[in-house]
């Protein structure tokens, strides 16, 4: 969706998101540890 979106639009963006189950490999998987850790990344980078 991401790449979608910034192919339609003239502003520069970044698709950032956790993995999750065989998104990319039948052997990835994503906890709810990896949102907190994710969540704990974005607030720190915005703040």
């Amino acid at each position: 969706l991401g790449n979608i979106l910034t192919g339609q639009i003239d502003i520069e963006g970044v698709d950032v998101g956790n993995p999750l189950l065989a998104m990319h490999s039948v052997r990835e998987t994503g906890s709810v540890d990896d949102h907190i850790n994710m969540i704990k990344v974005f607030k720190q980078f915005f703040s």
